[in-house]
């Protein structure tokens, strides 16, 4: 018979197995801490962070010092989980201040626009196109009438023509403070910008022309032109070698500049879960560094006085360092490819100090090392999915490293051989795949409401591809481009882009391609989170609890409120649920974002969007909807105010209403052209206490990147 162990055996060998697990979490309350900061309403106090993290961290060693007579006894243990919770308390605090440093280190007076053009002076330093068209990102000179401007505007154009990075140019634009969220749990760009310097977006009257200005004085800034325009050399001869569709990826994959890539590629990639192969992260990062560190191995290990001399792995992984650094550089160092640099640092940096390089503490100390330097990166969906999925394969590994392994079989032929090792790559591949999706779909649906159907098949299809042809061509490529010999190996890169493309098409073009779910409340996201984290972080039958985590979650989610009416802060959708459908009406313009948007926190895909009609009761002045918590009325003009004005009616107006008109009717509430540009955006609830109304823009939130109160003015249809 088996020998079996009592349970209080089992709870200390259980217990056992997370003795060195413990310090993993102290990453994760750096994460919260830097996140606490960012998401308060209001500046916290400026010594808060620096307290907590000195305080407790010495309170936190003094305990783990303190000398015990017993080292079996019950004090000494909640001595030791005392100062573990003041560790976790340190670490909250050292985020908290790493947010509070570098919010300040980047801080810039706010710029307030007006609808006036005036005359922007700068020099282009990105083409950060979109589906709508370019948009130049601009070092600024000078902006007409303004004393202090901000560092960057960036400025939407018709075309940019003959202005690439590194141009100075000249334009005549509308400038505006960034966005903030367009409702209630939005993206919130304006914190995002503020952390980028970015002080001002717009867009152009005509177009921006060059100008004929000296270079800026500040020899950093020179530079970043400098390496501006080599980048945007870079990839204009990538496209002249390999023109078309996978010149243009290719070109996005090795200097960043996706201007090139047309919006139908864009929606195809995206949709069929193939996206994240357009920025430059860690997926690249990855498959760069891991090509040149196995190259650079089996290049070695072939020349015997070398290998026999030297430590060839160690000899790699510096070499790849220095790859990645140099194409860092080149591929503009944005934020996720900085963030991917410094992971990549500390795997191969284990490897020069002998230590494994994958290894779920080499990721701690990567995502503690992110957080110190890029602390407002914690809010980001990159930073969360791409440390999500890495923490997932890490714990698949350690899993499977622990796993009892079967005895060892005498040796197949070649044919027998060739055949397991094919079936235990795929099947490798479609674990990595699954592990990595399951991971990172939580983020997915959080951030954008949606996940891709066919995103684990596109994957697998797609990962060879860039594994062995993409990946291979593009080295090829960098070695032959000094003698002049590039253009076959980026001809070959470019149809291996190619046919990714291809097959994003195939999947992203299916109807039912995107699968849309409403927005998961803060806490259901939360407690999935820290699901994910328990199942990953301990070891052993402790990490199956994460299951019953991840249940709640499930749970918090399926019982979460759902709204009855949704408007963005500039009108350009309203939508409000009527019996068994939704209705919208949608403002002007040509951009369909906030409309997708919104609809897509809703749970309604794009698709079912373009589907949804006005309610029946509209007119040229106003639309109404007889909703169970209360009447809902949307105004035009002024003549639709008096069909709105319904005793507890909830009234959307485009125009400004007149003075009294609330209290005259007895609204429920007034959501007119004043109150919105001061509040945003607007989900209503309906419950048993009445309706509850909850706001993009509240005023108990005041941080140095919540926009400032525009001027009221009316929109257009």
């Amino acid at each position: 018979m088996l020998p079996t162990l009592s349970p209080s055996r089992a709870l200390v060998e259980l217990l056992a197995l997370q003795r060195d697990r413990w310090i993993l979490w102290l990453p994760v309350a750096m994460v919260a801490g830097a996140a606490l900061w960012l998401l308060a309403p209001r500046d916290p106090h400026s010594w808060l962070g620096g307290t907590l993290f000195l305080g407790a961290g010495a309170a936190a060693f003094g305990l783990a010092a303190w000398p015990s007579a017993d080292p079996k006894s019950i004090a000494l243990a909640l001595r030791g989980a005392l100062a573990a919770g003041l560790a976790l308390m340190s670490a909250a605090g050292l985020g908290a201040l790493a947010a509070q440093v570098r919010a300040a280190s980047v801080a810039a007076p706010a710029f307030i626009g007006s609808d006036a053009p005036r005359g922007v002076e700068g020099w282009v330093v990105a083409n950060d196109a979109s589906d709508t068209g370019p948009r130049l990102r601009v070092l600024v000179r000078a902006i007409e009438d303004v004393e202090t401007a901000p560092r960057y505007v960036r400025v939407s154009v018709a075309e940019a023509g003959v202005l690439t990075p590194g141009r100075a140019a000249r334009c005549y634009a509308v400038l505006g403070p960034p966005a903030g969220p367009m409702a209630p749990g939005g993206y919130d760009f304006a914190r995002r910008a503020y952390f980028e310097r970015l002080g001002a977006t717009g867009f152009a009257y005509g177009r921006c022309r060059p100008a004929a200005f000296a270079p800026p004085p500040s020899w950093l800034d020179r530079e970043r032109l400098r390496l501006a325009a080599m980048r945007s050399d870079l990839s204009a001869a990538i496209q002249d070698a390999a023109p078309g569709r996978g010149g243009a990826i290719a070109a996005a994959l090795v200097t960043g500049d996706r201007s090139t890539i047309d919006q139908a590629t864009n929606e195809a990639l995206r949709d069929s879960g193939l996206g994240h192969l357009l920025s430059v992260s860690g997926i690249h990062m990855g498959v760069v560094g891991g090509l040149v560190f196995a190259l650079v191995t089996w290049t070695l290990a072939l020349i015997p006085p070398i290998a026999l001399r030297f430590p060839v792995k160690k000899i790699a992984a510096a070499t790849a360092l220095v790859v990645l650094a140099l194409y860092l550089i080149v591929s503009g160092s944005s934020v996720p490819a900085l963030r991917s640099f410094v992971m990549a640092c500390v795997a191969f940096g284990a490897i020069l100090i002998d230590r494994p390089a994958i290894s779920m503490r080499g990721l701690a100390l990567a995502a503690f090392l992110v957080v110190l330097i890029f602390p407002e990166s914690v809010l980001e969906p990159g930073f969360q999915m791409s440390f999500a999925a890495t923490m997932a394969l890490v714990a698949l590994f350690e899993m499977m490293k622990r796993a009892p392994h079967e005895p060892a079989l005498p040796t197949p032929g070649p044919l027998i051989g060739a055949m397991q090792a094919t079936s235990r790559g795929i099947g490798g591949v479609l674990l990595i795949s699954l592990v990595a999706g399951l991971a990172t779909d939580p983020f997915a649906i959080y951030h954008f409401q949606r996940f891709s159907i066919y995103s684990l098949p596109a994957n697998l299809i797609t990962a060879p591809i860039m594994s062995f042809l993409v990946a291979p061509m593009a080295a090829l490529a960098a070695i032959l481009a000094p003698f002049g010999w590039a253009d076959f190996p980026l001809q070959a890169m470019a149809s291996a882009l190619d046919l990714i493309a291809a097959v994003g098409q195939v999947f992203g073009d299916r109807p039912e391609a995107v699968r849309a779910l409403a927005r998961p409340s803060d806490l259901s996201f939360i407690v999935c989170v820290l699901a994910l984290l328990w199942a990953c972080l301990w070891r052993g039958a402790l990490r199956w609890l994460g299951a019953l985590i991840f249940a709640a979650s499930i749970g918090l989610y399926v019982s979460q409120p759902r709204p009855i009416a949704a408007l963005d802060g500039d009108l350009r959708a309203v939508f409000v649920a009527e019996p068994g459908r939704w209705t919208l009406v949608a403002g002007g313009g040509r951009s369909t974002y906030a409309r997708d948007r919104l609809g897509a926190m809703l749970g309604l895909s794009p698709p079912v969007v373009e589907r949804l009609a006005p309610p029946e009761t509209c007119s040229e002045a106003s639309c109404t909807w007889e909703n169970e918590g209360a009447p809902i009325a949307y105004v035009r003009d002024e003549e639709g105010f008096a069909d709105a004005c319904v005793r507890g009616a909830v009234v959307i107006a485009r125009r400004l209403a007149p003075r009294g008109y609330a209290a005259r009717c007895d609204l429920t509430a007034l959501l007119d052209v004043a109150d919105i540009a001061h509040l945003g955006g607007a989900l209503i609830y309906a419950d048993a206490n009445g309706l509850r109304i909850t706001r993009a823009w509240p005023d108990e939130i005041r941080r140095p990147w919540t926009p400032a109160t525009s001027a009221i003015a009316e929109p257009q249809e």
